[in-house]
């Protein structure tokens, strides 16, 4: 895009950014006593209010709150392409994948668990742009050769066909797995195409820098919780590292225990991921590390497509925090605990 439309694409985020809710909404938040309590608040003192008029707050259940959640993160997007065009836009639209492959996964877990699907089916909102896919139907499949089936016309059902003679609950990793690794092949391939200068460099820090996480979190899991397979480990990491070099993820999945893994740690960029002794906590932190990641990328590459993706994660992670929100305030957690599990704040 030409730097004019960059202008309109950064105030636009900008302006989005803005809305979001402050230190202020969260403290009243975590003071409400129940999930309407929580609808009322921010229908009536956030911008949430423009998504929640017609909802009766004393009457919403739990499920159908997280939906509309979802919805208005579905909604910044629809935003957001209005305001690019040309290959930023097709590469937003990449970005949305990840909410497909969530939705999906949503489901895998549902039927993993003999839960009732059709309780899913407000999971499945970002699922919308298939016409093949018939969401209602999507949600009354009983197992994972139903789902895989009933995604014919769409990408993923080349990326499932494989799982299809697997029994329920075999492979549910492997198939997380293989959707995941789809999304990031899919961002990397379409970023070589679609994009160049600043905004490949910004994807490729913003991925990049998720994925060299999450495979440390992996290596952690794998090798000091289950000593898993050396090689299964590797196996399982995903592609495209970005800070990690390769002799010190060797390094990490040799590590005979917790301190060695935390010694070899301390000799990368995210050392201080894994200073807490409680390994419980690694995902908060992880999560705390990209919200400000996404906060400064936002702050410091307005000019470029990260204003759009980082305004989107940060998004998300407010709907994150509602939800712990809700969860906390739903199995009567004291309050500080609630707060403790809040990113960002």
């Amino acid at each position: 895009m030409a730097m004019g439309d960059y202008d309109v694409l950064m105030a636009k985020t900008r302006a989005m950014y803005g809305k979001l809710l402050k230190r202020e909404d969260y403290n009243e938040l975590l003071k409400q006593k129940s999930v309407g309590d929580v609808v009322y608040y921010l229908k009536h003192n956030t911008y949430y209010g423009n998504i929640l008029t017609d909802v009766n707050e004393g009457e919403i259940h739990r499920g159908q709150f997280e939906k509309i959640l979802r919805k208005s993160l579905m909604n910044d997007y629809d935003k957001l392409f209005c305001f690019t065009h040309g290959k930023i836009r097709d590469f937003l639209k990449v970005i949305y994948l990840r909410h497909e492959i969530d939705s999906l996964k949503r489901l895998l877990r549902v039927l993993e668990t003999k839960g009732t699907t059709s309780t899913a089916e407000e999971s499945l909102i970002f699922l919308k742009n298939y016409d093949p896919l018939h969401i209602a139907k999507l949600a009354t499949v009983q197992n994972i050769r139903e789902l895989i089936n009933e995604l014919k016309g769409t990408p993923y059902y080349d990326v499932l066909r494989p799982f299809l003679n697997e029994k329920d609950g075999d492979n549910l990793f492997m198939i997380e797995m293989s959707l995941d690794l789809y999304y990031v092949n899919m961002v990397f391939s379409k970023k070589k195409t679609l994009l160049s200068g600043l905004d490949a460099e910004t994807v490729t820090r913003s991925l990049g820098t998720e994925i060299d996480i999450l495979n440390l979190l992996w290596i952690y899991r794998g090798r000091i919780i289950y000593n898993m397979d050396r090689s299964i480990v590797l196996s399982y990491l995903i592609p495209h590292r970005y800070r990690l070099p390769m002799d010190l993820i060797y390094e990490l999945v040799d590590a005979t225990d917790k301190d060695a893994f935390m010694q070899i740690t301390a000799q990368s960029r995210y050392s201080e991921l894994f200073l807490s002794e409680d390994s419980r906590f690694y995902d908060l932190k992880f999560s705390e590390y990209m919200y400000d990641f996404h906060r400064r990328m936002l702050r410091n590459y307005g000019f470029s497509i990260a204003s759009a993706i980082s305004y989107l994660y940060l998004k998300e992670y407010e709907i994150s925090n509602i939800v712990s929100i809700i969860e906390g305030i739903r199995y009567g957690m004291p309050v500080e605990t609630i707060r403790s599990f809040i990113v960002g704040m």
